[in-house]
């Protein structure tokens, strides 16, 4: 049975299967993104999205960095194997009466870009999938 979540009077007193099934929705489709990678489209939400959906679902999470590292990794780029430097970002995010999942986001460091706050952003997405929460719009 689907959760009509303006039917839900107090937030803080969601059940923990209407909390999942909260954040297993599908997302609507202009919180559905897209990016080449390797060539390729590839549909993503980010994460301003992901928030808004723990937040509306949850209302109470917390998201806590455990590791930051950033060193050299080889990658394939144009056909070669070249040494990028990657910040890789290990996290955990806790649901109340759901529990802790660990999410694990990497960033390569180029131009200006804040290669944590991306590595960040990656992790909680994935860990936010591992309660259902979909990274691809559903």
């Amino acid at each position: 049975m689907a959760v009509d979540v303006n039917s839900l009077a107090n937030i803080g007193e969601r059940s923990a299967s209407d909390i999942l099934e909260l954040l297993a929705r599908p997302f609507l489709p202009e919180a559905i993104q897209t990016r080449k990678i390797g060539g390729r489209e590839v549909a993503y939400v980010a994460i301003n999205s992901v928030v808004a959906r723990l937040n509306k679902a949850a209302g109470s999470w917390d998201w806590r960095i455990v590791s930051v590292d950033t060193a050299p990794m080889a990658l394939v780029r144009k056909g070669e194997l070249v040494d990028v430097m990657v910040t890789t970002v290990v996290g955990e995010l806790s649901i109340p009466n759901l529990g802790v999942r660990q999410g694990i986001g990497t960033a390569v460091c180029e131009g200006n870009e804040d290669s944590a706050k991306s590595a960040a952003s990656d992790a909680l997405k994935k860990a936010a999938s591992l309660f259902g929460t979909p990274l691809d719009g559903g």
